[in-house]
C-alpha cells in the first residue's frame, strides 16, 4: 500500500468513526449505524470518491439519517450520563472520607477548599449539558478533565492541617455511610436500567449479534460497579498506607 493510499485509508477511517459519534449522539442504534458504515464503505469502494465529497461532513449525513428512515435506538443518553455523574460526585465525596475516618480524626474543610470542591462539582453535575460538545473536540475533551484534576489536586493541598484552622469540622464517619449507601444504590439502579435494556452494539450487515451483544451486556454491567470496585480498592490501600505511617 502506498503513501497516498495509507493517507486516504486513514481519512476515510476518521471520518467513518465521527459518522459513528454523530449517529451515536442522534440516538441511532447499533444495528443502524452498523449498516450505514457498511453502505457508506460499499459505496467508496465503488465510486473512488472521498466521504466529504460524497456524503458531506458526518454531522450533516447523520442528521439526514436520524431524520430519515434509520430506526432510533436507546433515548436514555441523558439519563445514563446523569446516573454516571452522579455516581462519580458520590465516588469523590466517599474518597474524601477515607483517610480522616481510618485515622479517627474530624474531616478538616477549609474555605478555598470548598472552592476548588464546587469548581469540581458543576463540572460534573453540568456534564449532561456539554457532553455533546465535548465529545466533538479533543480540545474540550482535554481541558475539561485537566480542570477537573486541578480542582482536585487544589482541593488536597488545601485541606487544613487541624481543625482548628478549618472552615469546618465533620465527622466522617456519617458521610462515608450515606456516600457508600448511595453508591451502592446508584450502582443497583444502573443495573436494573441496563437488565432491562436490549445491548445496544454497532454491529455490521454480516456480523453474528449474540456474541457482540453479550460482550456489550458485560461491559455495561462492569460499568455499572466500577465506583463501588475502586472504592473497596483505594479503601485498601489507604489503611495499608495508614498502617505503614
Amino acid at each position: 500500500m502506498t503513501k497516498e493510499q495509507t493517507m486516504k485509508t486513514a481519512s476515510h477511517r476518521k471520518w467513518l468513526d465521527e459518522l459513528t459519534l454523530e449517529l451515536r449522539l442522534n440516538d441511532v442504534s447499533g444495528k443502524s449505524i452498523g449498516d450505514a458504515l457498511a453502505t457508506v464503505e460499499e459505496f467508496l469502494a465503488d465510486s473512488g470518491q472521498s466521504p466529504e465529497e460524497a456524503f458531506g461532513t458526518p454531522r450533516e449525513y447523520a442528521a439526514e439519517l436520524a431524520g430519515g428512515s434509520v430506526q432510533s435506538g436507546r433515548k436514555g443518553m441523558s439519563r445514563t450520563i446523569a446516573l454516571t455523574t452522579t455516581s462519580l460526585l458520590t465516588f469523590l465525596v466517599l474518597n474524601a472520607t477515607l483517610t480522616p475516618w481510618l485515622s479517627g480524626e474530624q474531616m478538616p474543610i477549609g474555605g478555598w477548599q470548598l472552592v476548588c470542591v464546587a469548581v469540581l462539582a458543576v463540572l460534573v453535575i453540568s456534564l449532561p449539558l456539554y457532553v455533546t460538545h465535548l465529545l466533538r473536540h479533543i480540545w474540550a475533551m482535554i481541558a475539561v478533565p485537566v480542570v477537573g484534576v486541578a480542582a482536585g489536586i487544589f482541593s488536597a493541598a488545601l485541606t487544613p492541617k487541624t481543625a482548628e484552622n478549618a472552615f469546618l469540622a465533620l465527622s466522617p464517619q456519617p458521610i462515608l455511610i450515606i456516600s457508600a449507601v448511595l453508591l451502592i444504590v446508584l450502582s443497583i439502579v444502573g443495573t436494573i436500567i441496563t437488565l432491562r435494556e436490549e445491548p445496544d452494539p454497532v454491529v455490521g450487515p454480516l456480523d453474528t449479534t449474540s456474541t457482540s451483544r453479550l460482550k456489550a451486556r458485560r461491559f455495561e454491567l462492569l460499568t455499572q460497579w466500577l465506583f463501588p470496585i475502586i472504592a473497596v480498592a483505594l479503601l485498601g490501600m489507604t489503611a495499608l498506607i495508614n498502617a505503614g505511617t
